[in-house]
């Protein structure tokens, strides 16, 4: 009788991962956490199916080492869209190699033809035939997203219609960085507009890195009983270890005896309120220092355009996000990461790097800076000379003044917005699952 209900209890597991057309794998690395954590554990069954919107042998042809886990996983085995289709074969051929003008217009154009195609395509997605007979039949089958747009519940819908007893929850794909609302160059409405806030009625279970972020959803409609704090999967030293341990990263970056001080400048996306102009004579002026080895690290290869007389320099790279090295091991080569604003923050303080939020660069407002003072927050290129001039003339005496004065500060941040407040993400996780199970 024990084995019987130990049974119904299995959780079976549908977890959808898009955006496989941006760089970088995004949802893997909020979902593989999450999931390799549950693996982990003794307290709940489960099985996990995965439906990867995109075409299989984009993945087969370089298996990336997160996906390798992923597959590997306890209980865990993924779906893709499609095998194979024309369309696919046809970008394939048509990609331009190279970093010129003319192939990142024509990749650009040829990708969205391929995206635009993929909706099409999801559009008609026979979802029965993916699901598995575990979920279709299970009493405890959970849908889990990191995303819950309009599209995302479209497909959610479909699968509720094959076991209603299904239920939908959220996965934290970020947190908030900016205090202020209007953080992008689009955000110009005279009356603050909420956003999809009828998505509510659909979201079962709603997980949240901070507190914070719960009581902002909370303050657009969401129901307080359906939001869990959990942390941050992807950024807490646990699944930093792990990471490492495991070797999931990209190959090691190259050093260089040449310059005294490793520093990252991790630039910000495209359509956030950044003062450009000014960002290019920041790096101009950071790079002119003979002894910093500096790495430009950018969403795409098109904007901003550095110029030539900066981008030439000996001591200046420029990295596309996840090409030459993975996001995690430029900021663990690095000793000062420079930023105007970034989703990757909290790793610059888990990993105890020397963070420098170059304020006079952006209009938005970070919380990082205003409510925690975490950091080197710097508001003129007058602060940045001093502090460069700080670096060369003895890096060792910088970290040690970095730490006494922002050690309590950054702890109190990553804290709050990594941990939830707590000891472990993990046993967050363990938790929040057994409560939802208890729910169905």
């Amino acid at each position: 009788m024990a084995k019987k209900k130990n049974k119904e209890r299995i959780i079976s597991i549908i977890f959808l991962i898009l955006r496989e057309e941006s760089l970088g794998h995004k949802d893997v690395d909020h979902i593989l956490p999450f999931l390799y954590f549950l693996s982990k554990s003794n307290d709940i069954k489960y099985t996990a199916r995965g439906i990867i919107f995109d075409n299989k042998k984009n993945y087969i042809k370089s298996l990336d080492p997160r996906i390798k886990l992923l597959s590997k996983l306890k209980n865990v085995k993924l779906e893709f869209l499609y095998e194979d289709n024309i369309i696919f074969k046809i970008k394939q051929f048509l990609k331009l190699e190279g970093n010129s003008f003319f192939a990142n217009f024509l990749n650009r154009i040829v990708n969205k033809i391929y995206i635009n195609y993929l909706n099409k395509v999801q559009n008609n997605i026979n979802f029965e035939s993916r699901l598995g007979k575990d979920f279709i039949k299970s009493d405890f089958p959970l849908i889990i997203t990191m995303h819950s747009n309009y599209r995302v519940q479209k497909f959610i819908s479909q699968i509720k219609k094959k076991n209603q007893r299904a239920k939908w929850m959220i996965l934290p794909h970020g947190t908030t960085v900016a205090d202020n609302k209007m953080n992008l160059i689009s955000d110009l409405n005279k009356e603050e507009v909420s956003k999809n806030e009828n998505r509510y009625s659909n979201i079962d279970f709603f997980l949240q890195t901070s507190k914070r972020d719960l009581e902002e959803e909370c303050s657009k409609g969401m129901p307080k009983n359906k939001g869990f704090v959990i942390g941050s999967p992807r950024f807490c030293m646990e699944w930093m270890k792990i990471k490492s341990n495991l070797k999931l990263d990209s190959k090691k970056v190259i050093n260089s005896k040449n310059y005294k001080i490793k520093a990252l400048f991790c630039l910000p996306k495209k359509d956030q309120n950044i003062f450009w102009d000014e960002l290019i004579r920041s790096i101009d002026f950071i790079s002119s220092y003979k002894k910093i080895d500096l790495i430009i690290l950018n969403y795409n290869n098109i904007y901003p355009k550095i110029p030539n007389s900066i981008s030439k320099r000996l001591n200046v790279r420029q990295y596309l996000i996840s090409k030459e090295y993975s996001t995690s091991e430029l900021i663990e080569w690095a000793d000062v990461v420079f930023h105007a604003g970034t989703s990757v923050i909290f790793e610059f303080f888990i990993k105890d790097k020397i963070s420098v939020f170059l304020r006079h660069l952006s209009c938005n407002t970070l919380i990082s800076d205003k409510h925690y003072n975490a950091g080197l927050n710097l508001s003129n290129r007058d602060e940045l000379r001093t502090f460069c001039n700080d670096a060369i003339f003895s890096l060792k005496k910088l970290k040690k003044n970095y730490k006494k004065k922002c050690k309590i500060y950054n702890k109190k941040f990553i804290d709050d917005f990594v941990y939830g407040n707590s000891k472990s993400v993990k046993q967050n996780i363990i938790k929040t699952l057994l409560k939802i199970r208890d729910r169905f």
